[in-house]
Parts: C-alpha cells; sequence; structure tokens
C-alpha cells in the first residue's frame, strides 16, 4: 500500500524503489527479496485490487445485481460511486493512472480500461436490460450509458482534485441520478 500510496502522488514513474522501501522501513535492495522490481510491485498491487474492485463494481454480467425500478437504479448507482470515491486503493489507483497515461501506454490503456470501458460496458448493460424490461425507453444503451456516466466521472475527477469537496460531490452526483432517473425512466416505474 505504501508503493501505491507513493504512485498515486509522484507517479510511478517519479517513484523509486529506495523510496518505497524507506516508506516501509527497508532498504531499497532489500526490497528485491520480495518483488523481482518496481513493476512486478505495481502487477501484484494491480492483482489485489482487481478482483475486488470487479466484483464490487459489479463488472461482469453475473455481478449486476437485478433492477426493478428507479429506487434500485438509484442504490446500484450510489453504491458504485461511494466505493469509486471512498476506497483508498481505486484512489490511489485512479490518481497514478492520471499522473501516469501520458507517459506509460499500458497505464494509458489501464486508464481507458477502468475509467471508460468496463464503466461504459457495464451501464450499456444496465439500460439495455432496463429498456428490454419496459423501464427505459427505447434508446441506444452505448449512447445513454456515455450520457448518464460522463458526468458523474467529472465529478469524481473533482473529488480526487479536491478532496475536500467530496461531499459536494456526492450530492451532485445524487441529484444526477435522480434527474436521470425523472427524464428516462418510464412514468410509473420510478
Amino acid at each position: 500500500m505504501a508503493a501505491l500510496e507513493l504512485f498515486s502522488k509522484k507517479g510511478y514513474s517519479a517513484t523509486s524503489v529506495d523510496e518505497i522501501g524507506e516508506m516501509v522501513g527497508v532498504t531499497g535492495p532489500s526490497m528485491y527479496k520480495y518483488f523481482k522490481g518496481k513493476a512486478a510491485l505495481l502487477d501484484a498491487l494491480n492483482e489485489m485490487t482487481e478482483s475486488s474492485y470487479r466484483k464490487r463494481m459489479s463488472l461482469g454480467q453475473e455481478n449486476v445485481p437485478k433492477i426493478c425500478n428507479g429506487a434500485d437504479f438509484k442504490e446500484f448507482s450510489l453504491s458504485q460511486i461511494g466505493f469509486t470515491l471512498n476506497d483508498e486503493r481505486v484512489v490511489m489507483l485512479r490518481k497514478m493512472y492520471t499522473i501516469e497515461q501520458f507517459r506509460n501506454e499500458s497505464m494509458s490503456k489501464a486508464a481507458t480500461v477502468h475509467q471508460y470501458d468496463n464503466i461504459v460496458g457495464l451501464y450499456s448493460f444496465v439500460f439495455k436490460t432496463l429498456i428490454d424490461q419496459g423501464l427505459l425507453e427505447e434508446q441506444d444503451p452505448e449512447f445513454l450509458a456515455l450520457e448518464y456516466v460522463a458526468p458523474v466521472s467529472l465529478l469524481i475527477q473533482l473529488a480526487d482534485r479536491e478532496p475536500d469537496r467530496k461531499e459536494e460531490v456526492i450530492r451532485m452526483a445524487e441529484r444526477h441520478v435522480d434527474f436521470f432517473i425523472s427524464n428516462y425512466f418510464k412514468k410509473g416505474k420510478l
């Protein structure tokens, strides 16, 4: 976790093995007893986080709970938003990817997967399911997902930059979810 904290503040590229070692109370060379290098350490951090992240964010159709109305959708959405704003590992990984996305091609791809592909894909699936159930008007689910997710992503970025505004971000996200429900769910399905 110490390495991830440094990566999220300085960036992966600007963090040395010696700094990581110092933060955990060992020498830089001693770190090589546990990891082959900084890349192996990052891989271990990603592996530790990925499985729980995928499950908690309901990534994969088998993980999406049944949503029967607007209230269920709101609970699902706010739970995801709260998790992504409050889980320290997720926040630190997102900050690191933000720093490194223009320096490191693999981190750029990882940022795209986490901050676009996974989320738009998930909400495309959710909206297609809701359309098929007759809860939403017939729309392009992918475009609807993009329209829904983009403002939330901006709010999350704001909270990452200015953590003291997190409560404001949560209130704005809830207003966005309510707005979306009132404008896109069929009347009587709220």
